[in-house]
C-alpha cells in the first residue's frame, strides 16, 4: 500500500503504551517521518528509546525534544516546542533534522526548522479546551504537517492544502483500516 500524502506518524507513548513499537513497526513502510512521542522520562525512558530506535530502519526517526537522547542512540532528529527550543543551532549543527509544534500561522514564521506540525486543526480529545484552527493559510514556503482531529473521513481535504498530515489516532487508522482491513 502507498499513501499518496506526506504522513509524519506521532507515536505517543501516553496513547500507545505497550502498543508503540507495534504500530511503529507497521506504520514505517508508509510515513515520511515517525516522531515517537514520550513525555514522561520515567526509569523506562531511556529503553524505550533504545528499542524504538532498534525497530525503526524504514524511516527517519524522531524524539521529542531531547537532543542528546537523540544522539546517543541515533535519532535523525527532535521534535521540538517552545519549551525545549533555546537549542536549536547547536541541534543543527549535529545534523539532527529539526521539527516544531506550532498552534499559529504566525508561530511557524517564528522559529526555522526543517519541518512543523500546527494543531489543532480540527478538533481533537484533550484534558482542556482548544479551538481548532480549521484549515488556515500559511506560508507555503514551510513543510507544515496539519495535526489534531485529521481522520480517514477529513484526510483529503487536509491533505490537500498542507505540506502534509501529522496524527495519533490517524496512525491507529491508517493501521487498522488500510492494512490491516478491519
Amino acid at each position: 500500500m502507498y499513501l499518496n500524502f506526506n504522513f509524519l506518524a506521532v507515536i505517543d507513548d501516553n496513547y500507545f503504551m505497550d502498543n508503540a513499537f507495534f504500530y511503529a513497526s507497521k506504520i514505517e513502510n508508509y510515513a515520511d517521518i515517525i516522531w515517537y512521542r514520550i513525555k514522561n522520562k520515567d526509569s523506562n525512558y531511556e529503553k524505550k528509546i533504545k528499542k524504538m530506535r532498534l525497530l525503526v530502519k524504514k524511516c527517519p526517526l524522531v524524539l521529542s525534544c531531547d537532543y542528546v537522547s537523540a544522539l546517543k542512540y541515533g535519532y535523525n532528529g527532535v521534535h521540538l516546542n517552545k519549551s525545549c527550543v533555546e537549542n536549536l543551532e547547536y541541534i543543527k549543527e549535529k545534523g539532527l533534522i529539526t521539527g516544531y509544534s506550532s498552534h499559529s500561522a504566525n508561530e511557524l514564521e517564528l522559529i526555522n526548522t526543517d519541518y512543523y506540525t500546527l494543531s489543532p486543526v480540527y478538533d481533537t480529545p484533550k484534558d482542556y479546551k482548544v479551538k481548532p484552527l480549521g484549515i488556515i493559510d500559511y506560508n507555503k514556503n514551510k513543510k507544515v504537517y496539519a495535526l489534531g482531529g485529521i481522520n480517514l473521513e477529513n484526510l483529503k481535504d487536509t491533505a490537500d492544502h498542507f505540506y502534509g498530515v501529522a496524527g495519533i489516532r490517524l496512525v491507529e487508522e491508517i493501521v487498522n483500516k488500510l492494512i490491516f482491513n478491519t
